[in-house]
């Protein structure tokens, strides 16, 4: 949720006004995922590897984790430092959409707690 101030003490024109902005600016990144980027250090398989006698573990690794549904969590390796790159533009387009989006809805509702509508046409 985005934190934004308080509605509240906000006049109804100023949040119209603010609505209007946000709807004017708002652009979709085609580069919009929605996933979890992780960076892991782990143990190899070789057992006579530093790595299990207490020395430092392989890494970093990074990979995205996405979950399609109720317990099916994929995760998928970035193997390059473009992959990584573009993985981590992609997850903050999506945040950054979210922020916008949190916004215009808490707007909404406050215009809704206050009897206004949502939409005002102009004849």
């Amino acid at each position: 949720m985005s934190r934004i101030q308080p509605l509240k003490r906000t006049s109804t024109l100023a949040l119209r006004q603010r609505k209007a902005h946000l709807l004017r600016s708002f652009e979709l990144s085609p580069h919009l995922l929605h996933a979890s980027l992780v960076e892991r250090f782990l143990k190899c398989g070789k057992a006579t590897c530093h790595c299990h006698a207490g020395g430092p573990k392989h890494g970093p690794f990074f990979y995205l984790n996405r979950c399609f549904g109720k317990g099916q969590m994929k995760s998928l390796l970035l193997k390059s430092p473009e992959q990584l790159g573009q993985a981590r533009q992609s997850v903050a387009a999506y945040a950054q959409a979210q922020q916008v989006l949190d916004e215009i809805s808490q707007i909404n509702h406050e215009l809704l707690r206050r009897g206004e509508p949502l939409v005002v046409v102009s004849r």
